[in-house]
């Protein structure tokens, strides 16, 4: 009996070794985050991240700091403005596959003249 339930334990062991070995890394999957005063979109097709700010009424920027969180390398921060006419962009390309990324964002809008935290969200590149 007792050895019975040892080969049953030794078996399920490694059935549960043999699928973490084998387990695929998490999937990156591209988003557009509406940030109030704009849009933070990531294209993992070609690994890059971009800051949007909306024109008209007034002056906008939106903020993004980009942080790896399993220590895939140096985090980032940038804005882009309202006047610039198209999103800034970062590429992430240099990172090491399936880094986790924590990406902060803050906006501002000059007729509310506030910035204003918008809150962080979380990815594999």
């Amino acid at each position: 009996m007792m050895k019975k339930l040892i080969k049953t334990a030794v078996v399920g062991i490694g059935v549960a070794a043999a699928s973490i070995a084998l387990a695929q890394p998490a999937a990156a999957a591209s988003f557009t985050w509406n940030v109030g005063d704009g849009t933070v979109t990531y294209n993992d097709s070609t690994d890059s991240i971009c800051a949007d700010a909306f024109t008209g009424e007034g002056s906008r920027w939106v903020e993004v700091t980009l942080v790896p969180v399993n220590g895939g390398g140096p985090s980032h921060t940038w804005r882009d403005t309202s006047s610039s006419g198209s999103p800034t962009c970062r590429s992430l390309a240099t990172a090491y596959e399936d880094t986790y990324y924590r990406a902060t964002v803050r906006t501002y809008w000059g007729e509310r003249d506030t910035t204003v935290p918008r809150g962080s969200k979380y990815f594999y590149s």
